[in-house]
This record gives structure tokens, sequence and C-alpha cells, in this order.
């Protein structure tokens, strides 16, 4: 199985699909034909005051004034909510960029989301309290430096529609199987989580046995290409050890990544598709070998 991703500069990637991939491949190259797919284009779901060409983008470190816009957002989201589902625990009036407080925030939006009806107010109350909190992550004090990849596939809609959605339950073992590929260049599912991967909670000094810390159990069809392999040295290293250690888990136990494949061919170099434009996706799946 092939999917080739052209630009319009025509250079393209060609990527070899694993076999286990073949579900997810099959949804995607649907949903791909109804929405339009971007490379590294983050855009927010709520107002950050940061706007490109009408669209709302996320925020970065560089954006610090902007992020006092997206707290207090947070504060009148939180009293909204004193009504309805009480969060249960202190929130100071202004952003001390305290990690914990995050921790918990997030922590209150996957509980909620797991337990109240999607369609309902209460939903769209915890899932701003969720988007608020991802935009703030960028600027705690206490955050571990993790790993970015430098090239994002993803549906350009934000929040992105719910038909782009495929459980991937049957497939849940391919999360723990990170080291047992030795690829120069890895392709792997993004972080369509409910709660977080194990990376965000290393980096958000969080606990990894949390019940909402998971492995990939669905996907939105988003995927990373990796062009270095940064991230294998970074689970690798002390300071990622120690922390599984501390928490009482071995590095191989946990569900740390879904590997779909790698890279066979890049038409340029790799580093130069960071700036490039997306043209399509091409799948070549019909065919078992």
């Amino acid at each position: 199985m092939n999917l080739t991703i052209t630009f319009i500069d025509g250079h393209s990637v060609k990527i070899k699909l694993h076999e286990s991939a073949r579900r997810w491949a099959t949804h995607v190259r649907k949903i791909a034909n109804k929405y339009k797919y971007s490379l590294n284009k983050a855009l927010s779901a709520i107002d950050t005051g940061k706007t490109v060409n009408d669209e709302t983008l996320q925020l970065t470190k560089d954006d610090k004034d902007k992020a006092n816009r997206v707290y207090d957002i947070l504060l009148q989201t939180i009293m909204k909510l004193e009504q309805v589902r009480p969060i249960g625990f202190e929130v100071p009036e202004t952003f001390t960029q305290d990690q914990g407080l995050l921790n918990k925030l997030h922590r209150y939006y996957t509980e909620s989301a797991s337990e109240v009806n999607q369609h309902s107010e209460v939903f769209e109350l915890a899932s701003k309290i969720n988007y608020c909190v991802h935009e703030l992550e960028s600027f705690t004090s206490t955050r571990e430096s993790g790993y970015n990849s430098d090239l994002w596939f993803h549906i350009q809609d934000y929040p992105i529609p719910m038909d782009c959605w495929i459980d991937l339950n049957k497939e849940e073992q391919e999360n723990y199987k990170f080291f047992e590929y030795d690829y120069k260049y890895t392709v792997r599912l993004d972080r369509s989580i409910l709660g977080k991967c194990v990376l965000q909670a290393f980096e958000e000094n969080d606990n990894p046995n949390a019940k909402d810390c998971t492995g990939r159990l669905g996907s939105f069809g988003g995927f990373f290409i990796d062009t270095n392999n940064n991230l294998k040295k970074l689970y690798q290293s002390d300071k990622f050890r120690n922390w599984c250690n501390r928490h009482g888990r071995q590095l191989d136990k946990l569900p740390l990544e879904f590997v779909i494949g790698y890279v066979e061919q890049f038409s340029d170099t790799p580093e130069s598709y960071q700036s490039k434009q997306l043209a399509k996706l091409t799948f070549d799946i019909d065919h078992h070998h």
C-alpha cells in the first residue's frame, strides 16, 4: 500500500504504508476527497487575537500579550459552567503559567466529555476549556521540552468535522510498536486523543498512569512525517526514562506512537517540505500484495 503526497511546486513524498493501516488509509482517502487537507496549519477554535487571511491561528510562545485574552475566555467559560457542572477547584484571576492547573482543567474536560451528551451546552463549554488549555500550554513555566514533528498533515477545518473520525480500537496494539521499526523517516498518526498521549504527559509533568493517558484509539486523519530521528532520541533519553521509572512504567510497555509506515522517497530535501503547499494525497490501496 502506498500514499503519494504531491505539492504545488511539483515535488512529492512517496510513503509505504503498513498493512495494519489499511482501514485508516481507506477512510482517509474518502475524507481527503471531501475536505481540504493542509500541512502545518494549526487553526484555533477560539478567538486568540491572532488572525491571518481571516483565519484564527493558534498561539505560540511569541504571542505572550495574547495569552491573557485566551485566559479571559477561559475564566468566562468556567463561570458559565458554575451553574451546570462546576469544575470544583480554584482558578486564579490572572494567568500564572501553572502547568499543574492546566492539567487539572484538561482532566475536567476529558471526564466531562466521556460523561455528558456531546450535543449539550455543557459539552460545548467543556470543549472550550480544552481549546483554551491547548492555547496556553506553550506558555507554562515548567514545561519539559518535548518534540514537535516538522511535517504535520491534517484536515484544515477546525474544529474537525466528526465524520472525519475513525475508531482504531482494533489496531490498538500498533501503539506499542514504535521501537520495533528502524526507519529513517517514520510516518505516524498525530495526537487525535481525547486525553493525552504519553509524550504530552511527559512534556506537562503529568502522570502516564492516568486513565486518560492513552495511545491513539482513533484518528481524524492527521499524521506526522519525521525528517530525523530526534523523537527516538527523546524517548531513549535519561530524562524520559527517569520520568517513566518515577511513575513505575517501562519504556517498551507504553503506547508511545502509532506508526503507519515510512517514507520511501522525498523528491526534494526533507527539510524543504515545511514551507511547501500541499496539492493532494493519492492512495494506492486496492490490491493486496
